[in-house]
């Protein structure tokens, strides 16, 4: 009776020791290891990093758990686009999501390193009102609500 690789299906080799082998080789034993214990080795890392993170976090609203950055948890965990997640659950389409205390830091980097001045020289590219190509997007509500407040659009009088 020939023994086979529980792996592969290859035939495993008789000899002294192979009594109560059960793969064909040390790397089929290793993959199949690393198969069978991937998601355990995962969340441990997941849970570790999290630990290591300091500062504010914000909930990814498909699974519950808590990043700096949840754009990048979404794709690669969850295999979206931050656009199609941001649409979807309803968050501002053109604005990223993070934590106050992170966007700041980003926003004093922009004058740190004076990449605000590339706005400056963009100017000529900004949309105009009545321009062709506006509105390709639906806005979200979120956004429709933070033009209100900025008076970008008329307040409804009910």
């Amino acid at each position: 009776m020939e023994k086979r690789c529980l792996r592969c299906g290859a035939e495993v080799e008789r000899g002294v020791k192979a009594n109560n082998k059960k793969y064909c080789s040390d790397t089929c034993r290793d993959t199949a290891y690393t198969e069978r214990n991937r998601e355990r080795h995962n969340a441990w890392q997941r849970a570790r990093w999290q630990r290591k993170v300091k500062g504010e976090k914000i909930q990814c609203a498909i699974c519950g758990e808590e990043h700096r950055q949840v754009g990048t948890h979404i794709t690669q965990r969850h295999g979206i686009t931050a656009r199609e997640y941001r649409e979807k659950y309803g968050f501002d389409v053109k604005r990223g999501q993070l934590p106050k205390d992170l966007r700041k830091k980003k926003a004093d980097y922009v004058f740190e390193n004076e990449t605000v001045k590339n706005l400056e020289k963009g100017k000529k590219f900004h949309f105009k009102k009545g321009q062709k190509g506006i509105g390709k997007y639906k806005r979200s509500e979120q956004t429709m609500q933070r033009l209100k407040q900025q008076s970008f659009i008329k307040k409804d009088n009910n």
